[in-house]
């Protein structure tokens, strides 16, 4: 399976501090891959770089073996774009013409979103179930919608990478839910390569193929869930003792206290 996106040596930081530091790691092509850790550990710092929305102190990120500096954000945008947590909340337009903005990176200048154009906006409502609310204000909708509709404005893109930041923060637990399937019908059916950073544990686990935890702006474990859900792993990235369990071959974990180390009680 070759590279899609490949990071090496990131550092990113201001002068005093160091948010990330000496990072490397590679995304295959189809793969989902999830970033774990502590808040503050630098998460987001990595995706962002990943997207080219923050630049490295030093190191370089690489799409389809291109350094990502010296590539047009035209270029860019045809082949990766990036759901953020939060998304323009008081946009009055429609969905469709929401989704029609996915566009834009495939238009010269002055073409418009017409015929064969309006078809890939068709398919991009269509996968994203969000057809029967596509003439609807984004200020109708609900949180879980409107996630829906960015969502479907980035397929419109026709990305091959798509990246997410922690897409489910705000939602309910059953519009989390949904959301994530979707995610996971696009990985699977549109062989869509996701890079998603990801708060949920439990979630991360079931969806990911592969997880890569960072804390203090390294990457400290990485692998498949069931090869890092070990005790030891939440002792050390997270600072708490915690209970596996097996459901249906997904590694599920439940917390059973704070890690001795982490409250201070061992010396």
């Amino acid at each position: 399976m070759s590279e899609a996106l490949a990071a090496s040596r990131l550092a990113f930081g201001y002068t005093t501090e160091s948010i990330v530091q000496d990072l490397s790691l590679d995304v295959r092509e189809g793969e989902w891959l999830g970033i774990v850790g502590p808040n503050g550990s630098g998460k987001s710092t990595v995706l962002r770089m990943l997207a080219r929305l923050a630049s490295p102190r030093s190191g370089e990120v690489q799409l389809d073996g291109h350094n990502l500096k010296r590539l047009s954000t035209k270029h860019i945008a045809q082949r990766m774009t990036m759901l953020a947590q939060v998304q323009e909340a008081a946009l009055d337009i429609t969905v469709r013409d929401l989704v029609r903005r996915g566009r834009h990176p495939h238009l010269k200048w002055y073409e418009e979103c017409r015929g064969e154009q309006e078809d890939i906006v068709d398919w991009a409502l269509q996968v994203t179930k969000m057809e029967l609310l596509q003439h609807r204000s984004l200020l109708m909708l609900s949180g879980g919608e409107r996630q829906r509709a960015w969502l479907a404005m980035a397929m419109a893109q026709t990305p091959k990478i798509l990246l997410l930041d922690e897409p489910t923060t705000y939602l309910d637990i059953a519009h989390q839910l949904e959301l994530m399937e979707l995610i996971r019908q696009l990985n699977q059916d549109q062989g869509l390569t996701v890079v998603m950073v990801l708060h949920d544990l439990n979630q991360a686990a079931r969806y990911c193929d592969r997880l890569i935890a960072v804390k203090q702006g390294a990457i400290v474990q990485e692998g498949t869930p069931s090869e890092i859900f070990q005790p030891s792993f939440f002792r050390e990235v997270f600072g708490i003792e915690a209970r596996i369990f097996d459901d249906n071959g997904v590694p599920v974990y439940m917390p059973s206290g704070i890690s001795p180390l982490e409250s201070g009680s061992a010396h």
